[in-house]
């Protein structure tokens, strides 16, 4: 049978995911919105599972016999998974499980924390396929100063809070900075360099492929970061790392530094400009258990997407059930993590997790799919009317006789809004007084 490979997502969204595998994998990329194009025994590549446009595709695939597989591209991080605001878009309880039929984990300790998830069967280690090219970069340096590269997350921060101590956090660290004979490089994003009040840099912090990161990289002696998976680049350059968390939230990627007070910057910094070789030798050790080298990340993906090609298709042919093997990929054994136990229950306040009756649950679930259709039917009718509502109130404006009417009742309304706003103004200074 014919069987085409699709990347989900905006080209911008996944393209720099799937460029590495050219050449390797004939892939055509589409929006998750248009994936009815998608056909039966072909594979669907995902790059995020967090918002719903990507859960409800997956599941519409998956009912169309569609693999489906989940190709991680960066480290877990605490406050993403856990602390999620009310009103948060993306879903609080992503890879609790992992929807897709397999899931293309970074490293080692990222697999053992998605098995302690319940995701153990769909575990495969890949790596990173976009990194395969930063192994054999060499560094350019030769600076009269050293060079310290200061980053950010592409999302830096999670709420007002967290941006609060973010902001702290890099105003001790420029501080810390000026006070010293050395260059620095800042790559902020989310507004944070015109807030703390660093120099402008050429550097483009809206590339997130990581072409130009490792350009930057070469010309560097030492890393300061927020957690960001861009620290596992700098590793893979066997530069010095800090991670900057004044959040001090837990971590699930480590490094031999690590700054989550100001009382701790002005010796983090002397020893990421003269790093001893016990902790470098420990930052390797960090990156070995989170970010798997061994060979081409690339061609292990490749492996895998033809792998599971060839088990869809026997399924399809055979009219069984698509059921991937556990370990489709060769890799060295690692320990599992089913004894740390994990009870939805506990974890997540929804009434959905408190019931053990699977049928009430899909009733549920079915029930709550179609409330969010005949809900985007009603947004659309809503726009659909508010477009005429415009149109309309245009055609007012223009008329020669009714538009001059509206203006004039409009700057009257407006005049009285001031007087009583001037009066409540008044009015209360005399109370203050």
């Amino acid at each position: 049978m014919n069987q085409q490979v699709y990347f989900v997502g905006t080209d911008s969204e996944i393209g720099h995911h799937a460029a590495p595998l050219k050449g390797l994998v004939d892939f055509k990329i589409v929006e998750p919105e248009n994936s009815d194009v998608i056909q039966p025994g072909d594979l669907a590549v995902f790059y995020s599972e967090h918002f719903e446009r990507f859960r409800n595709a997956i599941r519409k695939l998956q009912e169309r016999d569609v693999a489906t597989l989940y190709m991680i591209d960066g480290i877990l991080e605490w406050r993403n998974a856990w602390e999620n605001r009310d009103d948060e878009p993306a879903c609080p309880f992503t890879m609790r499980p992992v929807l897709c039929d397999k899931v293309a984990c970074i490293g080692r300790s990222q697999a053992q924390v998605l098995a302690s998830w319940g995701n153990e069967s769909k575990i495969e280690v890949v790596g990173v396929p976009r990194f395969d090219t930063l192994q054999n970069l060499q560094p350019k340096k030769g600076n009269a100063k050293k060079r310290v590269l200061v980053m950010s997350a592409k999302c830096p921060a999670f709420d007002q809070q967290q941006r609060a101590q973010i902001v702290a956090s890099l105003r001790d660290l420029k501080a810390e900075l000026d006070s010293r004979d050395v260059e620095v490089v800042w790559r902020l994003t989310a507004g944070l360099t015109e807030e703390i009040g660093a120099a402008t840099d050429q550097t483009n912090t809206t590339d997130f492929t990581g072409r130009q990161l490792a350009e930057v990289l070469q010309q560097v002696d030492a890393v300061v970061t927020t957690p960001s998976t861009a620290m596992l680049e700098a590793m893979l350059l066997d530069l010095p790392v800090a991670i900057l968390d004044y959040t001090n939230s837990p971590s699930y990627v480590h490094s031999a530094w690590r700054i989550s007070a100001d009382a701790q910057m002005a010796q983090a910094l002397s020893e990421l400009l003269e790093p001893t070789e016990t902790k470098l030798v420990l930052q390797r050790y960090l990156l070995d258990e989170a970010l798997f080298v061994v060979g081409s990340a690339s061609e292990r993906m490749q492996k895998l997407i033809n792998d599971m090609l060839e088990v869809t298709a026997l399924a399809i042919n055979n009219q069984t059930a698509i059921e991937f093997p556990a370990g489709m990929l060769p890799y060295p054994a690692w320990a599992s993590a089913d004894s740390v136990g994990f009870d939805h229950k506990t974890l997540f306040p929804y009434a959905a997790f408190q019931s053990n009756d699977s049928i009430a649950v899909q009733a549920d679930l079915a029930h709550a799919r179609r409330e969010i259709e005949h809900l985007h039917h009603e947004i659309a009718q809503l726009q659909s009317e508010l477009g005429q509502a415009h149109e309309i109130f245009e055609e007012i404006h223009r008329h020669p006789v009714a538009g001059p009417i509206v203006r004039t009742r409009q700057r009257i309304i407006d005049f009285f809004k001031r007087i009583r706003k001037s009066g409540n103004a008044t009015s209360s200074g005399a109370v203050g007084q």
